[in-house]
């Protein structure tokens, strides 16, 4: 049973309780809190490290992949057509010349291409390239506009449609049909609606760089567009209308201008004589456009060419011929809207170097016509 505990026995239990257990308890936990710290301590630090050598191999791995980007060496080999079109940017330029094998990457390319501002004027064409080129030596060949492929032709001044369409062949090397029948093609050619679909006076004289492959219709097309350009640069139909004229008579008697003249100087007196007619009823009698109807040059022709009846007989007929006669330039244009100030009625060859002697006089013309003849200038 239980009972009390004397004083003796109390001290006889103080004997089996260690005073210093507590504090040994709070130190074996104080070590495994810091067995744990150091554990996760070397954890993180593996983790860590781990992590950065994964950084450290993967940025070398990223490095190494900019440092080797495709790209043949040297100048390649071969014949490589290549076009570049119109408004095509740098990743377009590099994209095609990948297809055509010459340049092994487009990044290549486009790393040359930022390198070089010069390649922000890179033309619209037909290049000639080679194939498997360092990217910067292709380049460089855009650049060159000896790598650039075209056919040149120059059309002078007062080229009718016919001598146009013969120089393009010639140029070009296509046959003259081609272009014949590209040219009957009028509603294809970009032609003002005040042309009434007549090609003639519309085909711009000028140089012009035509591209390899180009079609016939292509290449009248460009042409067209020239006289466009040129007749929006002299605001042909404002200043017609404000002369009284519609922009097509206009280019009709720039065209009759351009045939008759071959000093700059004059061609606006050609255009006031040519006014002055009109407005009076006298018959142009302008040699040219019974030539141009014919088909032969005016100093070919003969008296009895000048009594054909045709609205391009202009020694029969009054008025302006059913056509322009030739194509004319922009001088012969500008003339035909501001003709010279002047009261001729009258012109005529007054020598080889192709001046003229301007009256309004019947009887001084007929004088002049007869030095011209015996001066053997082709006046008849």
């Amino acid at each position: 049973m239980l009972g009390t505990v004397t004083d003796e026995e109390q001290g006889d239990l103080s004997l089996l309780v260690d005073p210093d257990q507590p504090r040994r308890g709070r130190a074996r936990h104080r070590r495994r809190r810091r067995l744990r710290t150091f554990i996760a301590s070397v954890l993180a630090i593996a983790v860590i490290g781990g992590l950065l050598v994964g950084i450290f191999y993967g940025g070398r791995a990223i490095l190494g992949s900019f440092g080797s980007i495709p790209d043949y060496a040297g100048a390649g080999s071969g014949s490589v057509k290549v076009r570049i079109n119109q408004g095509d940017t740098s990743s377009d330029i590099a994209t095609t010349l990948v297809k055509a094998g010459v340049v092994q990457s487009e990044r290549a390319f486009r790393d040359a291409a930022n390198a070089n501002p010069d390649s922000l004027t890179i033309q619209p064409g037909l290049y000639q390239l080679r194939a498997k080129m360092q990217a910067s030596l292709a380049l460089g060949r855009l650049l060159d506009p000896a790598s650039r492929l075209f056919d040149v032709v120059t059309i002078p001044e007062g080229f009718t449609v016919e001598q146009v369409l013969l120089a393009l062949s010639q140029a070009t090397g296509a046959p003259l049909e081609s272009f014949r029948s590209a040219a009957a093609q009028v509603d294809q050619l970009g032609l003002p609606a005040y042309s009434g679909g007549e090609l003639e006076g519309f085909l711009f004289p000028a140089t012009y760089e035509l591209d390899p492959e180009a079609d016939p219709i292509s290449i009248l097309q460009t042409m067209v567009a020239r006289f466009t350009a040129m007749a929006a640069s002299v605001d042909l139909e404002a200043r017609a209308a404000a002369i009284g004229k519609s922009p097509y008579d206009v280019l009709t008697v720039a065209s009759m201008i351009q045939s008759e003249s071959r000093v700059n100087g004059e061609r606006g007196m050609i255009a006031r004589v040519i006014y002055n007619r009109l407005s009076q009823g006298i018959p142009l009698g302008i040699d040219a456009t019974t030539a141009y109807d014919l088909g032969k040059p005016g100093t070919e022709l003969t008296t009895a060419d000048f009594r054909i009846d045709s609205p391009y007989n202009t020694r029969l007929n009054k008025g302006l011929p059913p056509t322009p006669i030739s194509n004319p330039g922009e001088a012969s244009v500008e003339a035909a809207l501001a003709p010279a100030p002047g009261p001729w009625t009258y012109y005529v060859l007054e020598d080889s170097a192709g001046h003229h002697f301007f009256t309004d006089s019947a009887a001084e013309f007929q004088a002049a016509k007869a030095r011209c003849q015996a001066a053997g200038l082709g006046c008849g």
